[in-house]
C-alpha cells in the first residue's frame, strides 16, 4: 500500500492513465467516423475505358459507363490510359481490342483486358478484381443473344442466295439449329493484368509499416527532447535551445533512412528507384513527421502529446494505406491533404510497387511545404513565449 500511495502522489501516474484512456477515445472516435459509409462512396473511385473496336465494343463501353457505380474516363490511346493508371488517377483500365466484334461475328470468343494497378490499398485491388469478374459475366449475358443473332443472320444470307428444294431447306435449318446450340454461352473471356505487381505478401504492408514506425518514433523522440529541453531551459536561451533541437531533428532525419533502406534490403523488399531517391524521400518524410509532432509540443508543452495521438490516428485513417482516401467523407478527404502521412504512403507505393516518378516528385514537394509551414509555426510560437531565463531573473530580483 505504501508503494501505491507513493505512485499516486506523482503526477506522471495520472498522466499515464489518462493517456491510456485518451488512446481508446481518440482511436475509436476517428476510425469509426472516418470509415462510416465507405461502401456508399465507391463512386469516388475512377475507372478508365478504351475501346479500339468501333462497333459492339463501343456499345459495351457505353453500357458499362452507365451501369457501373464509379467515375469513368474515356481514353483515346493505351499510352495515356497506362499513364493515368500509373499515376493512380484511375484504379483500373478496361480495354476492348480492335477484333472484338469480328470475334463475336465469327462465333469465336472475344476478350476484354482489365489492367489493375497493384500500387493501391488492398481494399481497392480486391474490389477491382471483383468488378472485372462481374463485368465479364454481365457482358456475356448481354452479348450471347447478339452472337446468336449474328450467326443466324449470316446463315440466312447464304441460304437466300441459293435455290433450295424443301428437303434441302429442312437440312439447312437443322444445320443452323445445331450450330446455334453449339455456341458457348461464355462468348467473352477476361484477361486481368496486374500492373506494378511485386512478389511477396509482406510488401503490401511496407507503406503502412513505415508510416506507423516513423511517426510513432517521431512522437517519442520529440517527447523526450521536450523533457530534456525543460531541464535546461533555465540555463540556455530559448533560441539557442530551439535551433539546437532543429539541428538534432535534421541530423536524425537524414541518418534514419540508412536504417530504413538497410532493413528493406535485409527483408528482400526491392525497388526500382535509386538509393538516393529512397534516401531523400524517407528523410523528408521523417523530417515532416518530426516537425508536425514538434509544433504541438512547443505550443502546448507535454499536453501537446494528446494532439500527437490525434495526429497519429488521423494519419493512419487518411493516409490511403488501409482505405483509399477517395472513399472517405469530404472532411477526412480534405484533412488528408494537410497531413504528411498521405504523401508518405503515396510515395512509398511508388517506391515499392513502381509507377510514375512524377508522383514521387509531387509527394516530396508536398512534404517540403509541410516542413516549411510547421517550422514557421514553431518559430512563431517560440518567439511569442517569454524566455525562462528572463523569468528566473525577475523572480530573484528583490522587490
Amino acid at each position: 500500500m505504501i508503494g501505491l500511495q507513493a505512485l499516486f502522489k506523482i503526477r506522471e501516474t495520472y498522466i499515464g492513465i489518462a493517456a491510456t484512456i485518451a488512446f481508446q477515445l481518440i482511436f475509436f472516435t476517428f476510425w469509426m467516423t472516418a470509415y462510416e459509409g465507405i461502401n456508399d462512396r465507391t463512386e469516388n473511385l475512377a475507372i478508365g475505358f478504351i475501346s479500339e473496336d468501333t462497333a459492339i465494343g463501343k456499345e459495351v463501353i457505353n453500357g458499362l459507363q452507365q451501369s457501373l457505380p464509379f467515375k469513368t474516363q474515356d481514353f483515346t490511346s493505351i499510352d495515356k490510359a497506362e499513364k493515368a493508371l500509373n499515376q493512380r488517377r484511375i484504379t483500373m483500365m478496361i480495354h476492348i481490342p480492335a477484333n472484338f466484334t469480328a470475334q463475336l461475328q465469327s462465333g469465336k470468343e472475344a476478350n476484354i483486358i482489365y489492367s489493375i494497378n497493384q500500387a493501391n490499398a488492398s481494399l481497392v485491388k480486391s474490389m477491382m478484381e471483383g468488378v472485372a469478374k462481374q463485368v465479364t459475366e454481365e457482358v456475356n449475358h448481354t452479348l450471347f443473344p447478339v452472337q446468336q443473332g449474328e450467326v443466324i443472320k449470316a446463315f440466312s444470307q447464304q441460304i437466300s442466295q441459293l435455290p433450295l428444294e424443301q428437303n434441302i431447306a429442312i437440312k439447312v435449318q437443322d444445320t443452323v439449329a445445331t450450330t446455334i446450340k453449339e455456341l458457348k454461352d461464355q462468348t467473352v473471356t477476361s484477361t486481368i493484368i496486374k500492373t506494378n505487381d511485386v512478389k511477396g505478401f509482406a510488401a503490401n504492408f511496407v507503406p503502412l509499416m513505415v508510416i506507423i514506425s516513423s511517426f510513432v518514433g517521431a512522437m517519442v523522440m520529440i517527447m523526450q527532447h521536450q523533457q530534456a529541453a525543460e531541464m535546461v531551459q533555465h540555463t540556455v536561451s530559448k533560441w539557442s535551445l530551439f535551433f539546437a533541437r532543429q539541428l538534432v531533428n535534421i541530423a536524425v532525419a537524414f541518418i534514419l533512412p540508412l536504417l530504413t533502406i538497410g532493413l528493406m534490403q535485409l527483408f528482400s523488399i526491392s525497388s526500382d528507384e535509386s538509393f538516393f531517391t529512397i534516401y531523400l524521400f524517407q528523410a523528408l518524410m521523417f523530417w515532416a513527421f518530426l516537425c508536425l509532432a514538434q509544433v504541438f509540443v512547443i505550443i502546448f508543452g507535454n499536453g501537446g502529446m494528446v494532439f500527437n495521438i490525434c495526429a497519429l490516428s488521423l494519419q493512419l485513417v487518411t493516409s490511403g494505406v488501409l482505405v483509399p482516401n477517395a472513399m472517405l467523407s469530404d472532411f477526412y478527404h480534405r484533412l488528408a491533404s494537410l497531413l504528411p502521412a498521405t504523401y508518405g504512403a503515396d510515395g512509398y507505393y511508388t517506391i515499392i510497387f513502381g509507377g510514375s516518378a512524377e508522383n514521387l516528385k509531387n509527394n516530396s514537394s508536398s512534404l517540403g511545404i509541410i516542413i516549411t509551414v510547421t517550422l514557421a509555426i514553431a518559430t512563431l510560437a517560440v518567439a511569442l513565449k517569454r524566455p525562462k531565463m528572463a523569468q528566473q531573473v525577475e523572480m530573484t530580483i528583490p522587490q
